[in-house]
């Protein structure tokens, strides 16, 4: 791994307490088994931009290597970050019981990765940046990821919409639990305490990508329309679902309807050399 792992030591980090305590309550394997339309349009918007069959791929804060293991699966290598030790381990039992091997595991800060400038051909960002509440933090995550892509490389990052503040409440019955002055504040300033989340707002997302230095930026919403009406699960009607996640997609970049969905995938290119 000469030219892209530079240290396992030295980036380990006993901070961030709010997402470890996160974390510890929380079964992100079951999550993600339960909130399956999330999973699987995550995955369809990935593959558009897998450009080559053996690309170099830096899944940070990947949890326990769900879309590790399925770019694996695919025959990328791929380098798993995440902060919390558990997830780490987890994701090393993963690999002995399904035989697919990830390049390395590390357990860092995505603020500061160990990885050599220039190495990667894809990063995913698919949980780290909502768990930064500082908009310098957020720009560290950004900068750091521009920092290991190669030339015309790729970022894929993730975020919860600021605007589903107006659509969970209602959705999950939670709406005198939060009250209206709490979710006046989340809508203003995207703080989310209670689920110790920052929520972007679509141009926010657009805004940081591009101090990053990232272009040709991209904003694609994840469950779109469906959140406004579906538990973020696959129906098990097949016609359903072939319906749903058509109409998603149509309707998936439409700016107007981006604040409805509630995660969106921001897509950005690093390019460094001139262009003719």
């Amino acid at each position: 791994m000469t030219g892209i792992y530079i240290s396992e030591d030295i980036y380990r980090v006993d901070t961030n307490k709010k997402v470890r305590d996160f974390y510890t309550e929380i079964n992100e394997d079951t999550r993600t088994e339960h909130e399956n339309l999330e999973f699987l349009r995550s995955k369809i918007i990935i593959s558009r931009y897998l450009y080559a069959s053996n690309m170099v791929v830096a899944d940070i804060g990947g949890a326990t290597g769900a879309y590790s293991f399925w770019l694996a699966s695919l025959g990328h290598r791929v380098h798993l970050l995440d902060l919390m030790d558990k997830h780490i381990e987890i994701a090393k039992g993963k690999e002995r019981h399904n035989g697919l091997k990830l390049t390395s595991y590390s357990c860092a800060d995505a603020r500061s990765l160990p990885y050599a400038d220039n190495s990667m051909d894809m990063v995913l960002l698919m949980g780290a940046l909502y768990h930064l509440h500082a908009a310098d933090d957020r720009l560290k995550c950004l900068t750091e990821a521009f920092r290991i892509l190669k030339d015309d490389g790729i970022i894929l990052c993730t975020i919860v919409n600021r605007y589903n503040m107006a659509i969970a409440p209602f959705k999950y019955k939670v709406f005198d639990d939060y009250g209206k002055d709490y979710i006046q504040k989340v809508l203003e300033n995207g703080i989310h305490k209670k689920a110790s989340f920052y929520n972007h707002s679509p141009d926010a997302l657009a805004e940081e990508l591009t101090a990053a230095g990232f272009e040709d930026i991209n904003l694609i919403a994840v469950e779109g329309v469906a959140n406004a009406f579906s538990d973020n699960k696959i129906p098990d009607d097949d016609k359903e679902a072939e319906n749903l996640l058509w109409i998603i997609e149509h309707t998936e970049s439409i700016p107007d309807l981006l604040g409805v969905s509630r995660n969106i995938i921001g897509v950005g290119k690093k390019r460094i050399a001139p262009r003719e």
